[in-house]
């Protein structure tokens, strides 16, 4: 950049140089690659998650397809729209929203040159930590309320998935999803990693306001109804309270006709 040099004579020197090239060029103090590397690694027990039926990890069971159809058909959804942010939720429990994304997000991981962040966001009866087999460093809460920078937060569990887990249930969520500092934290992640994909695995969606409330903060919603659980009036119901404020990008049925299905 150069300067002006028909700028006033008497404007200090310092001044001048703060406007200079080499200012200007000063390289980024939260480079995201290097955040990504610098982020606690946490290691996966295969065992672990075969037991906890997270198919996409090992790929030994046929249904593991199936994610690796809607992980393709979710990221060519996202890239037409230019979305990043998914929330995924169900009508009323048991519906098997936590191992939709669980399993969504490790087939996505198998795609190198995706970043993919998984957060666990059911704060009254959070779950990932269980699925996953690892211990949850500290409270989302705390993490929403900007106590905890995002490096000592999230867990990198592959080269290109990391993390938010949950220590501890909380049933003041909808109210923490609605202040201004949730956005804010969210936002300074999104910084700082770059992600992706960033996957948001929430409470039901008719059960308390915490979806709804947290709806301004992604860009699209993925729905999980459960085969013998979940109602067409449920769904109906869902699809028109969630839609009112964000897309829907489809309804996946669980546990129908074997573990998962469309």
């Amino acid at each position: 950049m150069s300067i002006d040099q028909n700028q006033d004579p008497e404007l200090p020197e310092d001044d001048a140089t703060d406007t200079s090239e080499d200012s200007v060029r000063l390289p980024s103090l939260r480079d995201p690659e290097v955040v990504w590397e610098n982020l606690n690694v946490a290691g996966l027990d295969d065992v672990v998650l075969d037991k906890n039926h997270i198919i996409s990890a090992t790929r030994t069971h046929p249904a593991h397809a199936a994610f690796d159809m809607l992980r393709t058909r979710l990221l060519q959804a996202l890239n037409e729209h230019g979305w990043s942010r998914v929330a995924v939720t169900a009508p009323t429990r048991g519906c098997g929203s936590s191992f939709v994304t669980t399993n969504l997000a490790l087939a996505v991981s198998r795609l190198e040159t995706v970043k993919t962040v998984m957060l666990d966001l059911d704060l009254r009866s959070p779950s990932l930590a269980d699925i996953l087999g690892l211990a949850a460093p500290d409270s989302m809460a705390d993490y929403l309320s900007g106590v905890i920078a995002p490096e000592d937060f999230l867990q990198r569990v592959r080269p290109n998935l990391a993390v938010a887990l949950n220590d501890s249930a909380s049933d003041t969520s909808a109210e923490l999803f609605q202040n201004e500092m949730t956005s804010e934290v969210l936002e300074e992640l999104e910084e700082a990693l770059c992600p992706d994909l960033m996957l948001f695995d929430m409470p039901p969606a008719l059960e308390f306001d915490d979806v709804l409330g947290f709806l301004p903060n992604v860009d699209a919603i993925l729905v999980v109804a459960g085969g013998g659980i979940s109602t067409a009036e449920d769904i109906t119901k869902v699809e028109q309270i969630l839609s009112e404020v964000k897309p829907i990008l489809g309804v996946m049925l669980n546990k129908a006709d074997g573990p998962v299905s469309y």
